[in-house]
């Protein structure tokens, strides 16, 4: 009786340790989607797969997601008021959606302990309640990419090493470089960026897209049983696509530096006439004063009354000054206050200028004929004989 003891005793440990074993196999990976068409997708996506196959686990969990029926959409959209949410689905799901629109996505294999892959797992099914799935999106602190790099800091804590890395390049640049196909997007985007995407990028702040999130965790190491391993142990590919999408199309080809070039060709020529003749016509000053103005206001409004850390400290407010609306009805007024205004805003516009190439923030090529028009046309107004 008493060996029979002894070997069910024994029996029940191995059992107790094959079931140990087999709940240690959870998988975490992330997944690097590359960019689409649409403006939303321009600088593609980040998620985490989780595996186990003894739990019957394949899923994904997108901080992506978000619901385009909530009350006041667009307004919150713009103010930077939107909740984005963590969604947990089948990965089947997920890898379908790209699938159909040829897009690759590529994986990364986590090279974590069983139980810095548990605690990854315990705070996605966390983070993924009701109560707790839904967070402000910002686009260089917390979104879809910088959030890969959170949960993984808050589930391993030191044990995450991220290089200590100082890139050439500023976070504007990398911005533009992938959106370097969609000039309109492209020159929009930067009209409303202010001075923190122009300061040097570095490996962590470089995650807030999705191909750094890549390029880091790649290079990224783990402490594991005391010793330093690479963050990753295999790379593949879980959705091939045959080449990237192309984003090319009429509008890639007619730019706005393009049109702004030629616009400002044709009133060069025209306000070179208007001094040779000794006339001036105030139709077209009053139009473009008044739209540099409303950029003006709209950079205000991005700036102090959204928020969107981004749009802060916009330069570009030098030049498009927000009182242009008003000075658009008076270009024709004799008053000294409205010529010095004028002579002053065409010094200062001008120096915007002269003075690109150093100004910390950088500058799209359509924006040097729209400085070009601006000078030269308040010139005009502010030096003409009267």
């Amino acid at each position: 009786m008493k060996h029979l003891i002894i070997i069910v005793a024994l029996l029940l440990q191995c059992m107790t340790t094959m079931a140990q074993n087999s709940g240690n196999d959870l998988k975490i990976s992330i997944l690097t989607c590359a960019y689409g068409k649409e403006i939303y997708a321009a600088f593609g996506h980040s998620a985490f797969r989780v595996q186990s196959k003894s739990r019957k686990i394949d899923k994904v969990y997108n901080y992506g997601t978000f619901n385009y029926h909530q009350p006041m959409f667009v307004l919150k959209f713009v103010r930077g008021f939107l909740d984005y949410a963590v969604s947990g689905y089948d990965y089947r799901i997920f890898c379908m959606e790209y699938i159909s629109e040829k897009r690759e996505v590529r994986e990364q294999l986590l090279n974590l302990t069983p139980e810095q892959a548990q605690a990854v797992f315990d705070f996605l099914e966390w983070n993924s309640l009701e109560k707790n799935r839904y967070y402000k999106y910002n686009f260089l602190e917390d979104n879809c990419a910088t959030r890969i790099r959170d949960v993984l800091i808050n589930a391993c804590g030191d044990n995450i090493i991220i290089p200590d890395t100082t890139y050439s390049f500023t976070l504007r640049d990398a911005i533009d470089e992938r959106i370097d196909e969609m000039p309109w997007f492209r020159f929009g985007i930067t009209l409303l960026m202010g001075l923190p995407v122009d300061k040097k990028a570095t490996a962590s702040t470089a995650m807030f897209l999705p191909d750094y999130v890549y390029n880091t965790v790649d290079a990224a190491m783990i402490v594991r049983d005391g010793e330093q391993v690479p963050l990753v142990s295999r790379s593949g590919v879980a959705v091939s696509a045959d080449k990237p999408v192309s984003r090319t199309d009429i509008l890639t080809y007619i730019s706005p530096a393009l049109l702004l070039w030629i616009l400002f060709a044709v009133w060069a020529w025209f306000t070179y006439k208007e001094v040779k003749n000794n006339t001036y016509h105030s139709g077209g000053d009053k139009a473009l004063l008044f739209i540099l103005g409303m950029f003006g206001l709209l950079f205000l409004v991005m700036w102090f009354l959204t928020e969107h850390t981004v749009t802060a400290w916009n330069m570009n407010l030098l030049w498009a000054l927000p009182t242009h609306v008003v000075a658009a009805w008076a270009v024709k007024s004799q008053k000294k206050f409205w010529i010095t205004y004028y002579k002053v805003t065409a010094v200062i516009t001008g120096a915007m200028l002269i003075f690109a190439p150093v100004i910390p923030q950088h500058y799209d090529p359509a924006f040097y004929p729209i400085l070009l028009m601006a000078t030269m046309r308040l010139a005009r107004i502010g030096w003409r004989q009267r």
